[in-house]
């Protein structure tokens, strides 16, 4: 027999009078094996809320409970945290207030999914992680629980850093200077990365011009590659990640996040491309090479009106 795990985390008085019936026939046929017996309740503390979410995802992951989340492991559930994050942060960006507190529910969600991972492996792990994360933040903070003093933003951030080498002895290996970079970070994340860790020891840029001059630089060299023959195509390869590299690079020297300003950007293309896509079929213009003028009227439009 096919076993069916199902649970509920609504009291009984709240389910529709369809969902109970279907529980009463599975429950008839067989198929219902078992149910957690939970009974939802509306929080009005940040501290109730979040050890009732918490209860929640330790009763999904127990032998009672969903498959499919027992079935997930950390690698698993540290990409949906990575997606759920983009989908607060596509939320933060079209300023959906009601989107932002769904979105928000979901990045802690996922979060309190490996909290409790790690629980049922060491039943103090949790509590470790939470405790040393409260004492880094007072321990880097201490222009504010202790009494050293900061006249800016940029000097908090010197201060951080002092505080994570002299401290803590986070520092890098003496044959890698990039060895605290993680190296599962995706390519243009760990771009930013680096040029953000060769900032810190003052190798960096006396002014922007340099970082545009260096843009330009590096798309003349991919032009140059581009006239070579085929089979030395990958010093073109090369010389587009250089750019990108210093694309990157002026980014991260103009206070941007290249993957929140990639974000967004293609964010836009899709909002645009679907905006002329649908206006396209209107006119029944076929999207083509042929009807590229059209196209081009027709996308100038939108972004004129945007």
């Amino acid at each position: 027999m096919l076993l069916l795990y199902m649970y509920s985390i609504y009291s009984y008085n709240i389910m529709s009078r369809a969902l109970h019936s279907l529980f009463s026939r599975l429950q008839q046929t067989g198929i219902l094996i078992s149910m957690i017996d939970f009974t939802y309740e509306t929080k009005t503390t940040i501290d109730e809320a979040l050890m009732q979410l918490f209860t929640i995802v330790g009763l999904l992951r127990s032998d009672q409970g969903c498959p499919w989340d027992r079935e997930q492991s950390p690698k698993q559930v540290s990409t949906h945290l990575i997606d759920e994050t983009y989908e607060y942060l596509d939320a933060v960006l079209c300023e959906d207030k009601e989107g932002q507190s769904e979105e928000l529910g979901d990045v802690m969600l996922n979060a309190m999914m490996l909290l409790q991972m790690h629980q049922e492996t060491d039943a103090s792990a949790g509590i470790e992680a939470l405790n040393l994360v409260c004492e880094k933040l007072i321990r880097r903070h201490p222009h504010v629980f202790s009494d050293q003093k900061v006249a800016n933003s940029s000097e908090v951030i010197d201060v951080w850093n002092a505080i994570k080498v002299n401290v803590e002895g986070k520092t890098h290996q003496k044959d890698d200077f990039f060895s605290r970079v993680p190296a599962s970070l995706p390519p243009l994340e760990m771009a930013n990365e680096i040029q953000k860790k060769i900032r810190k020891v003052g190798f960096d840029w006396p002014e922007v011009q340099g970082v545009f001059d260096k843009v330009q630089e590096e798309l003349a060299e991919v032009k140059t590659a581009l006239l070579k023959p085929d089979d030395i195509q990958e010093d073109l390869e090369m010389e587009l990640g250089d750019l990108l590299f210093a694309a990157v690079n002026l980014c991260r020297y103009l206070g941007c996040n290249p993957s929140v300003a990639l974000h967004r950007s293609n964010q836009k293309m899709r909002r645009r491309f679907n905006a002329l896509y649908q206006r396209a079929s209107a006119e029944g213009i076929a999207l083509s090479q042929e009807n590229l003028a059209s196209m081009d009227r027709l996308w100038e439009a939108i972004k004129e009106e945007e």
